[in-house]
């Protein structure tokens, strides 16, 4: 609402991919006081995506040298402009086509997997003492990241900070029951434009941030 209101672009952006590699989902928020924060965003939804690849065709081995070769990527992608001009959080999930499921962030937001146990937290909303909000591309931030087993009816939520900063961490688990219920059943153009009035029309009071959110859903029939 406020970049609507000044007439300035969205700085969130967001990037879904599958390939052989698997099923990628990523968020990114350019820190607002930065002078290219959209630039930010979207190189490192690229730059994830060209690191899954460059890792998967390499032979997928350690996690920790894919989330190595994001940052160099993001700095090549936003060349000639300066990484502290750019800086941006990242939050991903990667579920390669057999095995686990990779979840990783620098920066704040959210970042979840919620499966019939409860919620497994990877980054979480601040009023839960889970966000770095210092942290972001640029800064030569370290990643958080959690790998988990693939699971029937698991599903990874990533948002940004417009959407964790307004969730009562207790209200978490009903969001996400409510976003499978209410949308998951949707064709993919209908879904869009529903989630699309829900975040406008979000009922926080004189909210003002950019909100973004992508889900990652393992259906229960793809283990049958």
């Amino acid at each position: 609402p406020r970049h609507r209101a000044q007439g300035e672009p969205n700085e969130d952006s967001w990037l879904g991919a599958r390939g052989a590699f698997g099923t990628l989902v990523v968020v990114s928020d350019g820190m607002g006081s930065r002078r290219e924060a959209r630039r930010g965003a979207q190189m490192a939804c690229r730059a994830v995506l060209d690191a899954v690849r460059a890792w998967h065709k390499a032979g997928a081995c350690a996690l920790d040298e894919l989330l190595g070769g994001i940052e160099p990527r993001w700095c090549s992608l936003i060349a000639p402009s300066t990484a502290r001009d750019c800086a941006a959080t990242c939050l991903f999930a990667l579920a390669p086509v057999r095995g686990l499921v990779h979840v990783a962030a620098i920066g704040d937001g959210l970042a979840l997997l919620r499966t019939q146990r409860g919620l497994e937290w990877v980054v979480g909303p601040r009023v839960a003492g889970f966000a770095n909000e210092t942290h972001a591309l640029g800064h030569s931030a370290s990643w958080t990241s959690r790998t988990f087993p693939r699971e029937g009816g698991a599903v990874v939520l990533l948002a940004t900070d417009g959407v964790a900063d307004d969730l009562l961490p207790e209200r978490i688990d009903g969001f996400v029951q409510w976003l499978m219920d209410d949308f998951a059943g949707m064709a993919p153009a209908q879904r869009w434009r529903a989630l699309q009035r829900e975040l406008k029309d979000w009922p926080t009071p004189h909210h003002t941030d950019d909100k973004t959110l992508v889900v990652l859903a393992q259906r229960e029939a793809a283990l049958a």
